[in-house]
């Protein structure tokens, strides 16, 4: 006791020691309620330990950060937009179930008709006013080489002149509202038709759709995070696939047929089909059992971009994955589809053309998307099991989700890109909003 007076009366009180003594009882406080006041989530490169139970709306807000996504948000953004930003075929179709208002036409898509220059050499400018938020996908019917802006962003090249129609290989994350397109013509260029429309194969969304104020879940976490680092592909195959012939299509454009040509390897039936003289688009129909997550792998052969659509909506631009003077295996799309007919259309270059198409279901339960996170190094946990704010934290700042994540980055247009919390300076780091649906 005399020890600790001694001690005691050796201690001088000074304006410094009372503010260290000041801050040390503020963090005791703190600590204190950490169980009954929830700190913010923030994806930021700094330690972060809670217990705090995250909801889904939170989630898809820190996704869409995470992702470079969320500028496109308003600042007087709703649930809605956040879920329509990371999947607009899930949010089409909640408006629809939900009796929601919807916007006057297609809730997510915008098109142009013979849009003209204002004068001789003059580019071409129109305003296209979107209904919502959403990623979107510019698309082109026209001739000759072309520079494309949105609101004053160059977002790339296109040359629709193979086609007739060109998918730009950009996508742009835009907020509702009017947006001004313009496009550098060379002189023997011309555009025919504009069309911006939700890039529908990107859906990041959990089993049963989004739900604002419903706890995130393992599952739940494992099935967004699997969607946004395009990962449902390397779902274990279930089944048998459905197997279509490529000369077995149900109709065809002119200039487009089948032919029995042997290539450097034999065709699947011995014929197929082809774009002989020019381009040529192809439909085929098919029927699904079960709803469940897809895969469309064809055997193609040639040179070239090709624009395969889904039931008209789910619209890519694929290559030949390989250099062959065969058939050359190429995944088009991983997608979820209902269960029914479905339309297949592939727009083909002149001289190139399809052996088979092949829809592989995947192994789609909560346990499958779940191992397969963990088989790429990610942390996770039982299906049912609410997701901390620490574990959250955690899946989106490993350096394994950036790496991941870098092709999706690399298809945004950089100039309608927030920089993710990863690639930021020191500087943006401190001043970057928490994205946040609510208010603690």
């Amino acid at each position: 006791m005399l020890r600790l007076r001694k001690v005691a009366d050796a201690i001088v009180v000074t304006p410094a020691v009372i503010v260290v003594l000041l801050v040390i009882a503020s963090l005791a406080v703190d600590g204190a309620r950490a169980d009954t006041k929830p700190s913010r989530f923030r994806a930021v490169d700094e330690p972060l330990v809670s217990e705090r139970v995250i909801e889904q709306g939170e989630w898809a807000s820190e996704l869409a950060f995470a992702l470079g996504i969320s500028g496109a948000l308003p600042d007087d953004h709703s649930a809605e937009d956040v879920f329509g930003l990371l999947c607009a075929e899930r949010a089409e179709r909640d408006m629809e179930s939900g009796g929601r208002r919807t916007p006057v036409g297609a809730p997510f898509r915008v098109a142009i008709d013979s849009p003209v220059a204002r004068g001789l050499g003059e580019p071409v400018r129109v305003v296209a006013n979107l209904p919502s938020t959403a990623l979107y996908a510019l698309t082109v019917t026209g001739v000759g080489p072309q520079r494309w802006a949105v609101d004053q962003h160059t977002i790339g090249h296109l040359d629709p002149t193979a086609l007739g129609v060109a998918q730009a290989a950009t996508i742009i994350p835009l907020q509702k509202g009017p947006h001004e397109l313009t496009a550098y013509l060379s002189h023997d260029a011309r555009v025919d038709r504009i069309e911006l429309a939700a890039y529908r194969p990107f859906c990041v969304t959990p089993a049963d759709g989004w739900r604002d104020q419903q706890l995130l879940t393992f599952a739940s976490s494992a099935r967004t995070l699997v969607a946004a680092l395009g990962l449902e592909r390397r779902l274990p195959v279930d089944g048998e696939p459905i197997a279509i012939e490529g000369e077995a299509y149900e109709s065809v454009s002119a200039y487009g047929g089948s032919t029995t040509r042997e290539l450097s390897e034999p065709a699947s039936g011995g014929a197929w089909a082809t774009a002989v003289s020019r381009p040529a688009e192809f439909t085929y129909r098919t029927q699904i059992e079960e709803p469940g997550v897809y895969s469309l792998i064809t055997r193609i052969h040639g040179e070239g971009e090709e624009i395969w659509s889904i039931d008209g909506g789910y619209r890519v631009t694929v290559e030949p994955e390989e250099e062959t003077e065969g058939f050359a295996s190429t995944h088009v799309v991983t997608l979820h589809l209902s269960g029914g007919e479905h339309v297949i259309r592939a727009l083909l270059p002149k001289g190139t053309g399809i052996d088979t198409l092949h829809l592989l279901r995947r192994r789609a339960r909560d346990v499958d998307y779940i191992a397969l996170l963990e088989a790429e190094g990610f942390r996770s946990g039982v299906p049912k099991q609410p997701v901390t704010q620490t574990e959250a934290y955690r899946s989106l700042s490993r350096p394994l989700f950036a790496e991941i994540s870098s092709h999706f980055l690399s298809r945004l247009a950089s100039d309608f890109q927030r920089a993710p919390w990863w690639v930021r300076s020191d500087e943006q780091r401190a001043i970057a909003p928490t994205m946040r649906l609510k208010d603690q």
